[in-house]
């Protein structure tokens, strides 16, 4: 059951935000972390490119889908997405976003991480 709600949940995301399709296609169909993550990737590109729009579309998106995930899709929303998240953000990427990113998505973070995010060097 938790690889058919994995695949539902790519499908998903791919139909909502396709977009995305190109930059899952890097992986292999069955590496769903590596799907989730580009994801989490794009949506961190688009925080340091200013659009925000699209940005506040993924993490709005996923803060619902984490109200009603499956305990499959709650690990992958936190592991794979909201951990990645802001991984190559730049110091105005990370300005724009950590403001946007909705309170149960920040409360993961900041239980992984134990702190907000900081621009790599």
């Amino acid at each position: 059951m938790a690889k058919a709600d994995v695949t539902r949940f790519i499908e998903e995301i791919k139909t909502r935000f396709p977009e995305v399709s190109p930059l899952m296609k890097k992986h292999e169909s069955w590496a769903f972390t590596s799907l989730m993550e580009e994801f989490a990737n794009l949506t961190t590109t688009k925080l340091n490119t200013g659009n925000l729009e699209d940005a506040q579309r993924y993490l709005l998106y996923m803060s619902e889908k984490l109200k009603v995930a499956t305990p499959t899709e709650h690990e992958y929303i936190d592991v794979y997405y909201v951990e990645h998240l802001f991984w190559q953000g730049t110091q105005q990427g990370i300005a724009n976003g950590w403001p946007l990113l909705p309170e149960n998505l920040k409360a993961l973070y900041l239980d992984f991480h134990g702190k907000p995010p900081n621009a790599k060097s």
